[in-house]
């Protein structure tokens, strides 16, 4: 085996050990004429500097050699990016909450299996932890913490969104979440139907005068425009964070009643037709059951507001119906419908 060959060799074998990722001690081939062998030890960790949005955070990243990722550490980057962090001892567990954001996530010691809006993702690699520090894949952030990441060469720069976008919404208050664990209100539907609107204490609510009220003054049937993050999870129903809520003065659509639910009968009844709704009462005096005969006046739409005709309806159509508190005393109540929204 001549020189060259030798020393391609060992060049290789380097390189494989590096790409590789474990750790290992190499002897280079000794040399001619050489009376010791001088090992050669190769370091397979390789440390990667992080930016978050352009500022250096302490500590460094690494490579999973068997998932070939970047293992970034977890607190001081999602620090860096406004979250904060707290750790439980019992089950080695990192919770991840944002103020004024809708992200919430847990991180597990040992599972690659990360929690996004109480459902589980897996990103290939699960948390370890090196030393007391938390390390997780670089997609966590990107994936999860909705973040901008990017590796260069031994730099891995990641960085938040610039700009919060937010949309407007306006709807029906038809559910409220207000307990120690959770605090949310549902507009415009039922069950899987309509927005779930996440709040904390940094949401602002308002009255119709403007002034500042709480959660629990709100109720169900009220008119609100909600400003809310245009970031919406992928359940049903789709579920949001709002940073503003307004109550909308409307005199007439508040005396009117409400109940959504699927469509069990539908007929013509001396020219008109009439449909008979069983769900749940989205005011506190609306039945959860009640006929409903639509007249030349009720207006048809669908979720969108788009107009529609009342034969556009149909059996197990889920509904919400809006209609004039006057009913008969029979069971399930008989009314006039005002409104039809199409779900």
């Amino acid at each position: 085996m001549n020189k060259q060959w030798k020393k391609q060799a060992a060049t290789l074998m380097v390189a494989a050990i590096a790409v590789s990722g474990g750790g290992a001690a190499y002897a280079a081939p000794q040399a001619e004429g050489s009376q010791e062998q001088k090992p050669v030890v190769i370091s397979a960790v390789m440390d990667y500097g992080i930016l978050v949005n352009g500022k250096e955070v302490a500590g460094t990243g690494y490579m999973n050699a068997d998932a070939k990722q970047i293992m970034i550490p977890l607190r001081s980057v999602s620090e860096a990016l406004g979250f904060e962090l707290g750790w439980n001892q019992q089950d080695r567990s990192a919770e991840l909450t944002k103020p004024g954001s809708p992200i919430w996530t847990l991180v597990q010691t040992g599972k690659d299996q990360y929690t996004v809006n109480k459902m589980y993702k897996s990103l290939g690699a699960a948390p370890v932890n090196v030393k007391g520090t938390l390390y997780v894949p670089a997609n966590f952030f990107s994936e999860v913490l909705h973040a901008n990441v990017s590796a260069d060469g031994t730099k891995v720069s990641i960085s938040s969104e610039e700009e919060v976008k937010k949309e407007t919404v306006t709807g029906k208050i038809t559910e409220i979440i207000n307990n120690e664990d959770r605090q949310a209100i549902h507009i415009n539907g039922t069950g899987t139907e309509g927005i779930l609107l996440n709040v904390d204490q940094n949401t602002v609510i308002r009255d119709e005068e403007g002034k500042k009220i709480e959660l629990k003054d709100l109720a169900k049937g009220k008119k609100i425009e909600a400003v809310h993050s245009l970031a919406m999870t992928m359940s049903l129903p789709p579920q949001t964070y709002a940073y503003e809520i307004s109550v909308k003065s409307d005199k007439e659509e508040t005396q009117q009643l409400a109940t959504a639910g699927a469509i069990t009968d539908i007929n013509a009844d001396g020219g008109n037709l009439r449909v008979t709704i069983k769900g749940k009462g989205l005011t506190e005096q609306s039945p959860n059951e009640v006929v409903l005969n639509l007249t030349p006046e009720t207006v048809v739409v669908n979720k969108d507001g788009k107009t529609l005709k009342a034969s556009d309806l149909a059996d197990d159509a889920e509904i919400i119906g809006y209609y004039s508190p006057m009913l008969t005393k029979s069971l399930p109540a008989i009314g006039n419908a005002i409104k039809i929204v199409l779900q």
